[in-house]
This record gives structure tokens, sequence and C-alpha cells, in this order.
């Protein structure tokens, strides 16, 4: 398995007086790169057996973190300069951030972004919220097994499917899986309804999507919750009427591309589960071992159940897209917070720093989410902060049970929703 020294960090990152240039119209993904230059570094420490450090080249970079975080697809190098494609997109120049120069597996969160919500639980959850946590769980446990990860997206803004596909080519990725939440409802079920759709002509595909399935359900089957499953679940290929692959992520990448829906989130019982960390825990590991199975085993895993024929709906068009901040912090940080008080009443006092606060954008939020997934209290902030960094806010009559033994306290920001630095509070 290849490893690269610099892999998608999951953590947003802060460079200062980063440039960025956004070109109209889309990026031609066939541009040769050129030579690198002093701004990236193509060479890496490496162990050698005496356990001493060597230097071997990596070549030029096949993705670029930008300073706010995003990962992006390299197009070219020039100059002192890197062409990447965008979330949208659109070909961006960046004079700042940080070389990708390896992608074994892309993790695709699906949906992102006000329009592309994807489903939407009884309890108010959004699909693409809890596709990102998902997500996000899972490239940092594949990161820390040694597998270079890629997201396509690592907060909440849209982004066209054709793009996701094209930064796995462009990265020559060795497997993509995209996650998902079903909806509407299916029949009850004492085990999850777990479906896999893979690509109809790879058999690596197909050993993929066993292996995520096998791994799935082997986590989930321990919760105890009243699942909803189809009839027909399991691994199987979905077609539209003209005999082609009907998911996007599943037709177009060139790697084996496996696209999982891990549950139904249009089941009440279901979705009540997903806001708990022990489920975001549990599903991110299982899709972890997949994937290194599948990258460094020949195991095969659940066989192919059937298929399906069916036209799914288009996803978020080129026209609704908006492309996320390149060169500023995505989100707010939770500096240091206290509580006070008792069960029955708890006051918390949070301190939040945005630097990139502005009329248009602004952290205008902060909540308590306690050990059990549920949120106790939030903070609505009706304005920016320009001219108080840090600012700090309280929140009072916070009712939280005995139970709870932590809480963790997360910013909000007006555009891309929760994130960023967070402090946890133990309770007493």
């Amino acid at each position: 398995m290849r490893r690269c020294a610099v892999v998608v960090a999951l953590t947003l990152l802060v460079v200062s007086c980063a440039g960025v240039t956004v070109h109209d119209g889309a990026a031609s993904t066939s541009t040769s790169l050129a030579p690198s230059t002093t701004l990236i570094t193509t060479t890496a420490p490496t162990p050698t057996s005496a356990g001493q450090a060597s230097t071997i080249p990596l070549g030029p970079p096949v993705a670029w973190l930008a300073p706010s975080g995003v990962p992006l697809a390299v197009i070219a190098l020039r100059g002192e300069t890197v062409e990447v494609l965008t979330p949208c997109g659109e070909a961006a120049t960046l004079s700042e951030g940080e070389p990708i120069y390896d992608v074994d597996v892309i993790i695709d969160p699906g949906h992102g972004g006000p329009v592309d919500t994807g489903a939407v639980a009884p309890t108010g959850l959004a699909e693409k919220e809890i596709n990102l946590r998902v997500g996000l769980a899972t490239a940092r446990t594949l990161t820390e097994k040694g597998i270079a990860t890629m997201l396509t997206r690592i907060a909440d803004y849209p982004m066209p499917i054709g793009i996701r596909s094209d930064y796995s080519d462009m990265t020559g990725a060795r497997a993509l899986v995209s996650i998902h939440h079903n909806a509407p409802v299916a029949p009850a079920s004492d085990i999850p309804g777990i479906e896999i759709f893979v690509q109809q002509d790879s058999t690596e595909s197909m050993r993929l999507g066993g292996l995520l399935y096998d791994a799935t359900m082997a986590a989930l089957e321990h919760f105890d919750v009243d699942w909803d499953r189809a009839p027909d679940a399991g691994v199987m290929t979905v077609l539209n009427p003209e005999g082609l692959d009907a998911y996007g992520m599943v037709r177009r990448p060139d790697a084996p591309s496996a696209l999982l829906e891990l549950g139904y989130i249009a089941n009440r019982a279901e979705a009540e589960l997903y806001e708990h960390p022990d489920y975001v825990d549990a599903a991110s590991q299982s899709i972890a071992i997949a994937v290194d199975s599948f990258l460094n085993s020949a195991e095969t895993g659940a066989s192919l159940v059937g298929g399906r024929v069916f036209r799914p709906n288009r996803g978020v068009g080129a026209d609704q897209c908006v492309e996320p901040d390149l060169e500023n912090p995505l989100y707010p940080d939770v500096i240091e917070a206290s509580v006070t008080g008792g069960p029955a009443s708890r006051s918390f006092t949070v301190t939040m720093g945005s630097p990139y606060d502005s009329a248009e954008r602004y952290a205008d939020a902060f909540r308590i989410v306690g050990d059990d997934g549920r949120v106790y209290g939030i903070r609505e902030l009706i304005h920016d902060h320009t001219t108080e960094q840090p600012f700090t806010r309280s929140l009072g009559g916070v009712v939280i049970p005995g139970s709870v033994q932590t809480v963790t306290i997360e910013g909000r920001d007006l555009v891309y929703g929760w994130g960023g630095g967070t402090v946890e509070l133990v309770l007493r």
C-alpha cells in the first residue's frame, strides 16, 4: 500500500496571508503537472531499516489543502502557485496551503449545503449532517491506520457529484466510499437494513461492498433498535432504465466504489441512535476496518444479493453550488468554557474565536451536547463580533440530568454549521 507524507488534515488549518484566485469556467483535468518549485516539498523523511531517516522523492502533489482546510484536487503547479479544482468545479490558484502527495481512499460524506440536505429525520437531523460526522470520524481512523485518506468535503457545503468523482480520478485513489443514510421508511426488522450499491462490471467494487456490508452489520446489529429493512437489503447493483449504474458516485469513478446506506434516517428510532456518539464511533470504525481489509488483503465479504432498477433524483447542479471559503477558517473555535450550578439549573460561560467575522458570516451560536448525544442548550448569537475577538457569552437555566457526566461545547458558523474546536467539561 502506498504511504504519503501529508494526508488530509481533519482539523482546520489556519494559514495567514493566503492568496486565492478563482477562474471562470470549469477546469480541465488533463493539464500536465509542472515541475515542483520551492513552494512544494517533493521529498519527505522516511524511516530506513536501520532506523535512520532517508529522503525519497514523492513526485508532485495530487491534492491540496487550502488554508481553510478544504481539500482540493490539483490540476497543475504553476511557478510559485498551484492550480486546483474547487468543490464547484472551477479552477482556482493558491499561493498557500499544504500538499497531499498520495491518496489511497476517498471518503465521500453524501449531500451538503443549504439545498442538498439529503433526507431529514423526524427528529430534525439532516442526512448531510450525520453523513459528515461519520465521514470525518472514518477519515480520522483511516489516517491513524496509515491509510492516505481524502474527504470530498469537510463541512456543510454543496458539491456536485461529478466533481466528487473527479477528485477520486485526479488523485488516483484506489477506492471510494460514499456514506449515506436512507429514506423513506422500510418494513420493521430485528437487524439493520444496510444496503451497499456497487459497480455492475467491477469485481473489486463488489468485493469492497461485501467487506463494507459484513463490517457494518457486525458493528451495528449490537444496538438495541427497532430497525427498518428492505426485503432485498444487502450488496446489490442499482441500474437505471438504460442499464447503467444509477448512482453517479458508483457509475462515475474509475476506482472501485461503493455507496453505503447505513440505515434509515426516516425511521425515528434509528435517527435517535444516529445522534449518539457511540453510533458514530461504531459506524466509522467498521467502515475503516472494511477499507483496510480491501486495500491490504484479498479478503472477500458478503456476496451480491441481486439488483434493482431505479432512477434516483439528480444531485446538486453547478448552478446551485456555492464555493466554500478557501482562505479563512470554516468554523469558530470554542476557546474556553466553564459551568456552575447543579442538575436542575446550570449556567455556562463560553469564550469563542471567529477571526473571519463579518456582517455576512459569523459565529452565530454555541450549544451544550451531553455525552449521551443530546443537545441540552443552545445560545443563539444574532450579530457579528468583528470588533470583539475573542468574545464571551453565557447561557443559563440549562437542565442536565445527573446521568450525564460530561458535556461538549460546540460552536456554529452562520454558513457552514457546527464545527471547529470544542471544549469538554466534566459536570460535578
